[in-house]
């Protein structure tokens, strides 16, 4: 009675699956039938993060349980992703599983076709970045990464500065105060011309680097407060006692 799952093909002696149990259509694209009685869960179908590029427009088109990005639990018809996967079909790539951890509450997880929208999204660009969704930029809606919280403003502009507040891959550091070096003729906090990290854009009139500690101590990015070194004092060390 193929188990309640299927109906019997008399003339070929095999079961026909019901979907979700192996059906034909999902046979296609699951490279071992689970059973021929129709006894075993298929796991949700999702795009492959294994197959190769069949042109210069797309990739990772073909389907395939869990996205062979984890591991079908055919009992129940769940996928378990592999690390840094999510989604019901493990379709989903999460970065560092930062988004799995919420951002540290400091931060926010987004799509990478939409860090083009944000002058916050690292790397930081002066434009000409774009996603045009999926079949052209495969990976628009698939991975993701955290977007880290600022008490200030973050950018290229003027006014902004090149780094948030809070960093890391699930935003769980902490920048310390920022200063001047008081030893040094230049102003490290000025970024006019200065390329941003990742090297997409340089920094406008007035932009702010961001100097930890003035460069006089040394940051404890787990609080975001300076130990000074000798002589220094202030919340950014930018204080000299023999001056």
């Amino acid at each position: 009675n193929c188990t309640g799952h299927g109906s019997c093909n008399y003339k070929l002696n095999q079961c026909q699956c019901d979907d979700g149990w192996g059906s034909p259509a999902e046979s296609l694209h699951i490279r071992h039938r689970p059973s021929p009685s129709c006894d075993l869960r298929v796991c949700p179908l999702g795009k492959t993060w294994a197959s190769l590029p069949s042109s210069a427009t797309d990739a990772h088109s073909a389907l395939a349980e869990c996205a062979d990005a984890g591991i079908c639990d055919r009992d129940v018809g769940t996928c378990i992703c592999f690390d840094g996967f999510r989604g019901r079909a493990c379709e989903y790539r999460d970065i560092a599983s930062s988004c799995a951890r919420r951002c540290s509450g400091k931060g926010r997880c987004v799509a990478t076709r939409y860090l083009e929208d944000r002058s916050d999204g690292l790397p930081l660009s002066a434009g000409g970045v774009e996603y045009e969704g999926e079949g052209v930029a495969w990976d628009g809606e698939r991975i993701f990464s955290c977007v880290c919280d600022s008490s200030w403003s973050v950018g290229l502009g003027s006014g902004e500065r090149q780094e948030a507040e809070w960093f890391g891959p699930d935003c769980s550091l902490r920048r310390c105060p920022s200063g001047d070096n008081p030893d040094t003729p230049v102003d490290e906090t000025d970024c006019s011309g200065v390329m941003a990290r990742g090297g997409r854009g340089t920094g406008s009139a007035g932009n702010i680097c961001h100097h930890d500690c003035s460069g006089r101590g040394t940051c404890n990015h787990v609080n975001g407060t300076c130990d000074c070194f000798a002589d220094f004092y202030g919340v950014a060390c930018e204080l000299n006692r023999l001056r």
